[in-house]
């Protein structure tokens, strides 16, 4: 792994003050537009927008950023790692492809893609496969092996941007949400078509599946968030708390909390067995882009058009 930059950031514990924040990464110089975690929970990886255009690798625990990759020459929409933890995705629109960027060499790989812009892209919980979701509805999936990564299908479908990807926790199954307020479902091993139901109004902007695969969780621009049964794909209940637009949605590794960000600068954290909300975060001073929980748990992590990224400790924030 490359040396720590000694970089100006604020990580100041806060433990013991409720809904307050663990801590606070700064150092983009632009909105952010999407995180992730690394599958050990040591990294967070974040995508740098307009007037940056940097992949920022960050140690979790010491609150320093690890390495910038740089190169993009567009706003980073969308960032994921891979299962191993070894490569990092991320797409700029203007630039049409994936970039897979070596986490340890800071090497970059470049995937062209016949999708055109890109505004999405995802790595399968297992690291099969790798999707990537566009401005043209398109969805391109490549399968993903010790051979490297090999074109399978270009999906259709959605009529409008692709603002983000999910896969089953099986990678049975590939979920889209897109501008066109419809939620798209694939079969993964064929591409054949699922399920394609209106989700939300005036369009689908997240959409993740719970830890056990058995709900599906999408938000929109009607400033709601809904929890759908996989399988039926019939709509369980729809939480309604928000005020502005609902960008990103995850569940927490156990399954028991769901997250979602706001364009109003909140995150809210419900119980998706029952639909009550447990707690409204407030800390962000502009539209909150993206939600990851730490694959141990312990962490949630928010991004914002604010350049910064949060991290909550859940043991006390209920």
């Amino acid at each position: 792994m490359r040396g720590l930059w000694a970089v100006a950031l604020l990580l100041t514990p806060l433990v013991g003050l409720s809904q307050e924040p663990y801590g606070i990464l700064t150092g983009h110089t632009g909105p952010i537009w999407g995180l992730d975690f690394s599958p050990d929970g040591k990294y967070i990886v974040t995508a740098g927008g307009c007037f940056d255009k940097v992949v920022r690798l960050w140690d979790v625990e010491l609150g320093l950023e690890v390495y910038p990759f740089k190169g993009s020459i567009d706003r980073v929409m969308a960032v994921s790692f891979s299962a191993d933890g070894e490569t990092i995705a991320s797409v700029a629109p203007m630039e049409r492809a994936v970039r897979l960027w070596d986490v340890d060499f800071g090497d970059c790989e470049v995937l062209e893609s016949h999708a055109g812009a890109l505004l999405s892209v995802v790595f399968s919980p297992k690291g099969n496969f790798l999707a990537a979701g566009a401005a043209s509805g398109k969805v391109e999936v490549w399968s993903v092996s010790s051979d490297g990564y090999q074109r399978l299908y270009l999906l259709s479908g959605p009529k409008d941007e692709v603002r983000d990807l999910a896969f089953s926790p099986d990678e049975r199954c590939l979920a889209a949400a897109s501008k066109d307020g419809n939620v798209y479902i694939w079969e993964t091993s064929s591409g054949a078509p699922v399920q394609a139901f209106s989700a939300h109004e005036s369009g689908a902007r997240g959409v993740a599946f719970s830890p056990d695969g058995e709900f599906l969780a999408t938000c929109g621009a009607d400033y709601l968030v809904k929890l759908w049964e996989v399988g039926s794909w019939t709509l369980l209940r729809v939480l309604k708390g928000h005020r502005w637009y609902v960008n990103d949605v995850a569940f927490s590794p156990d399954g028991k909390v769901l997250a979602s960000a706001c364009s109003d600068g909140t995150v809210i954290l419900w119980d998706p067995a029952s639909g009550d909300l447990l707690a409204t975060l407030k800390e962000h001073k502009k539209p909150v882009t993206g939600v990851a929980f730490s694959p141990d748990g312990k962490f949630l992590a928010s991004s914002s058009a604010d350049k910064t990224v949060i991290l909550w400790l859940l043991s006390e924030l209920f």
